[in-house]
């Protein structure tokens, strides 16, 4: 890969990562049903489009670095955004036959879609170690945004109501 080619890419896979981080954190703020239902979807779309960019972006750049850390998450969030997706779209297709089945979708919808938002601020914290680079701080920027993510997802979860 040529130094221009890295540079590009690099630079466009920060500014899908920004716009991820923006547009996710409005996604998970905003209603997801009712009458302003249609922002959440809206920029639901467009995070999905920023991560997927940037997940397919992250992977050349972590080859060429030799960083399999980075290019293990670049491939989970791939898989996390997609199924996220495709969870999303079978939910929709069965809301009003099986409420359980949509149920379960919905919860895998909110899962796989908040793990690929965990995995953008790990590889963000990893790669940038904006509190220093000492080895009891690597494992603070991988493991702080697992718990607290975690968190979040299991809220968001139980609101969704008992598996079925």
């Amino acid at each position: 890969m040529t130094l221009e080619l890295h540079w590009l890419m690099l630079t466009l896979h920060i500014a899908l990562g920004f716009g991820g981080f923006v547009l996710g954190a409005l996604a998970l703020a905003l209603p997801k049903f009712g009458l302003n239902s249609h922002w959440h979807r809206r920029i639901g779309r467009l995070y999905a489009g920023c991560m997927l960019g940037m997940a397919v972006l992250s992977v050349p750049l972590a080859l060429a670095q030799h960083d399999y850390m980075l290019l293990s998450i670049g491939l989970l969030t791939l898989g996390w955004v997609a199924g996220g997706w495709v969870a999303l779209r079978m939910a929709l297709g069965r809301k009003h036959r099986n409420r359980h089945t949509f149920a379960n979708l919905l919860r895998a919808h909110i899962m796989l879609m908040g793990s690929s938002y965990i995995a953008a601020w790990t590889a963000f914290l990893v790669n940038v170690q904006p509190l220093g680079s000492a080895a009891l701080l690597f494992w603070v920027y991988v493991l702080g945004p697992s718990v607290i993510g975690s968190a979040f997802i299991s809220r968001a979860t139980a609101r969704v109501g008992a598996p079925a």
